[in-house]
């Protein structure tokens, strides 16, 4: 017998909801971030295998190559938009990740982390797994100022949220972007992002010939209720440049990325969500 599990509840964690759950032989787990599910890959898996992380303000595919995510899916609500500008900035490792390879990882490949000492802190019982990457290489997918109106901001300080943004990129379009949803979700209710690295971009002049250790794009996928809009951020993007110039559409970041993006979506005919988003037509 199959059992369909669903939970009405705005912020949950994926081991809260897996302890609630009857042991039966078949479940299906209705994760709240995402949108018609939850991304699912087409490609062959890789020599480590993902893992997917759910906190209460984000779901995140954490490569198990990599140790960084393929995807991170997030709900924006309009009481979960706060002003983000004070509230500390650090990463940590993410405790519900089974393995802790993808932090040995980040480390081999990258000489911008470091492992501070933190014997002299005052608050060094219940930080020693602190690291600090070098803010000008390092962005979070899932934005701060998103969530900074609810008591679980801190969890975008995981690195299950990491991603190599550049710093033009970071603080300009994508940043502007994330403040055009945040004012979406204040006068819809409720808008949902999935967003992600683009290694291999066929589609675009700056494409690499193979896969390469830094991504050459990052997309960003935003939804609310049937209309939607994509857009792909070259990783060399000026700063100043317009994020409504880096339209595209969902067909071709399930091309580059190999994931279908909404699986469950039983209507695949979607209107322009770029309107709503400030682009004009």
């Amino acid at each position: 017998m199959k059992y369909i599990v669903k939970f009405y509840i705005q912020w949950a964690s994926l081991l809260a909801i897996l302890s609630l759950m009857p042991a039966v032989n078949a479940q299906t787990v209705h994760i709240a971030h995402c949108m018609a599910g939850c991304p699912e890959s087409s490609l062959p898996a890789g020599t480590g295998a993902n893992e997917i992380v759910v906190r209460h303000l984000f779901a995140a595919s954490i490569n198990g190559d990599s140790g960084l995510a393929d995807w991170i899916a997030y709900r924006v609500l309009k009481d979960s938009v706060g002003v983000a500008s004070l509230l500390p900035r650090f990463w940590l490792e993410d405790n519900l990740l089974s393995s802790k390879s993808n932090l040995d990882q980040l480390i081999d490949n990258s000489p911008r982390i470091i492992q501070p000492d933190l014997t002299d802190r005052e608050d060094s019982s219940y930080r020693i797994n602190e690291i600090i990457i070098n803010a000008e290489d390092q962005g979070r997918l899932a934005p701060m100022s998103s969530f900074a109106g609810t008591p679980y901001w801190s969890e975008l300080n995981y690195i299950s949220n990491l991603a190599s943004l550049p710093n033009d990129l970071r603080v300009g379009s994508w940043s502007r972007l994330d403040q055009a949803v945040n004012e979406l979700a204040a006068r819809v209710g409720e808008v949902f992002v999935l967003s992600g690295p683009l290694y291999r971009i066929q589609t675009l002049a700056t494409s690499a010939d193979s896969l390469s250790d830094r991504p050459a794009a990052f997309f960003k996928v935003i939804a609310a209720g049937t209309q939607r809009a994509a857009f792909i951020f070259p990783q060399d993007l000026a700063q100043p440049a317009n994020y409504c110039d880096q339209l595209s559409n969902l067909q071709i970041i399930e091309q580059e990325t190999g994931f279908t993006l909404f699986p469950e979506l039983q209507n695949s005919a979607d209107e322009d969500l770029a309107v709503e988003l400030g682009c004009k037509k």
